[in-house]
């Protein structure tokens, strides 16, 4: 299957026509199967080239397409069936399905194992044998269904509209829909999001071995609970891992999580210590939170992987600093002192009164605010780049950890200054030629927060990760620092961002 997966599920990521069955007009929310507007409004607002047809027998139209009885009432072929209905009529949709000869049925109902009811565990098998009777190919029960940007799919209108290299599977719906909205918030962008529930016919494998193909996809993140088939996962995973990261969060790994997932989607979750083998073998990059899966994924793809753990911390002040220190170690990182030359150099630059030049470096108020807005800012620009190619050139560093509150350079010169400092951020990172990992940590009022938020949009736009917290960098770090030691281990090199 592996071999002709791309050609299979061509038309689930690029259908030429969707019927969305069960939509109505009633608000655009889900209820008990949905009323299905949500699926229509996803590829109106993501501009789907193709034709929509709304099914429902007491509607004439819905958001203005024309609406029809049934399947086999529509004149066309139908590639995508989207199916918001009750469970219970759930499987004769599918027979119709089945005669019309339509391709892909994304079943957003749920109802079925999940529940743990016999009777609706066997509704939920007899609907998949007769879909595999009539080559109707399955996504779920119970899920989100798909969301191609490119494609033109998706089941929310607010989803980032641009495509782009991040390719994400998931069980949970939910988690599927905060991870677009908040990664692309984050500046995220979409190949292919796919929520797979029940996963009854088509699995996380499945899934996974058409990501792997797939030219517009770079980045593969995914959220698991349980898996019906781990040999697959672990074949497809072992693959992918030397030309493409993986990044999973896995949920049920705790004794209540593992019995929640049981009735969130009747997978049965294993041990935690044989996901982390797997993981290990396979050169998954586990996380544990939606926030290390967004940050380890942004940071894949904007940042080169770091050459080892020592890390510069620059940016903090007194304690500050002291603290960012001991959280690197407690992430794993090393925080060296700076090699001889390094420090010898900056002394020259850098007043020793009130500033330590070893590491972590806290010399950001003598050599950056309070001297950018004076009449020898040329000066101080030249000293502030000189600290990144310093930084690049010292065999005892691999990484920068810059801690920047945009609060002290708005202190200090407005925005004229906040605009500069970042400008010559981007200009040292190009010359240090070494990964840094800007934090921008959430301002502690609106003013401040409306700050942040500029700074985050200004470093996006230009290609560069950014963090909020100095945690969540110095995991990001960790995690990519794994992930090259396997590659390393394998003899596989990564091209530079």
């Amino acid at each position: 299957m592996p071999e002709d997966i791309m050609k299979e599920l061509e038309r689930l990521f690029y259908p030429r026509s969707i019927a969305v069955i069960g939509a109505s007009q009633r608000g655009v929310g889900f209820g008990t199967g949905g009323n299905g507007v949500g699926f229509m409004e996803g590829p109106i607002s993501l501009r789907f080239s193709g034709m929509v047809y709304p099914i429902n027998p007491k509607a004439k139209t819905v958001l203005g397409y024309k609406a029809y009885p049934s399947v086999l009432d529509v004149p066309d072929d139908i590639d995508l069936a989207i199916l918001a209905v009750h469970h219970k009529v759930a499987l004769s949709v599918i027979k119709d399905c089945a005669v019309k000869g339509v391709k892909f049925a994304h079943l957003f109902t749920a109802g079925f194992s999940e529940t743990g009811q016999e009777e609706n565990a066997e509704l939920e098998r007899e609907m998949i044998r007769v879909a595999k009777a009539g080559g109707v190919r399955i996504i779920g029960p119970n899920c989100m269904g798909v969301y191609c940007p490119e494609g033109g799919v998706g089941w929310n209108k607010d989803f980032p509209q641009e495509p782009g290299p991040v390719g994400f599977v998931s069980q949970s719906g939910q988690l599927a829909g905060q991870f677009a909205d908040t990664g692309g918030r984050a500046g995220l962008r979409y190949s292919k999001v796919i929520s797979f529930g029940n996963a009854s016919d088509l699995q996380c494998h499945d899934f996974l071995n058409y990501l792997a193909q797939d030219e517009k996809t770079r980045i593969i993140g995914g959220y698991l609970e349980g898996l019906k088939d781990g040999d697959a996962f672990y074949q497809a995973a072992k693959k992918i891992t030397p030309r493409k990261p993986i990044v999973i969060w896995k949920g049920g790994q705790t004794e209540g999580g593992s019995r929640a997932t049981q009735s969130h989607t009747a997978s049965i979750a294993g041990s935690a210590d044989i996901w982390r083998a797997l993981c290990r073998q396979a050169g998954i990059i586990s996380v544990d939170s939606q926030e290390e899966l967004i940050t380890t994924i942004s940071a894949l793809q904007r940042l080169a992987l770091p050459g080892g753990t020592k890390v510069a911390v620059l940016g903090g002040a007194g304690g500050g600093s002291v603290t960012m220190t001991d959280e690197a170690e407690r992430q794993g990182l090393q925080v060296p002192k700076l090699s001889e030359k390094t420090i010898k150099t900056l002394e020259e630059f850098v007043p020793l009164q009130g500033n330590i030049v070893s590491n972590p470096l806290d010399i950001m108020g003598a050599l950056v605010f309070s001297q950018l807005s004076s009449p020898n800012a040329g000066k101080s620009i030249d000293n502030f780049l000189r600290l990144f190619q310093l930084l690049g050139d010292d065999p005892k560093i691999d990484a920068l950890i810059f801690f920047q509150r945009m609060e002290m350079p708005a202190r200090t010169g407005g925005r004229a200054l906040i605009d500069l400092f970042m400008e010559k951020t981007c200009d040292g990172a190009k010359i240090m030629g070494k990964p840094v990992f800007i934090v921008l940590e959430k301002g502690h009022t609106l003013d401040q927060e409306a700050v942040r938020g500029d700074a985050q949009e200004f470093y996006k736009n230009r290609g560069y990760a950014t963090f909020p917290s100095f945690s969540a960098a110095a995991r990001a770090l960790y995690n990519m620092n794994q992930y090259r030691k396997y590659l390393d281990a394998l003899g596989v090199r990564k091209a530079e961002k």
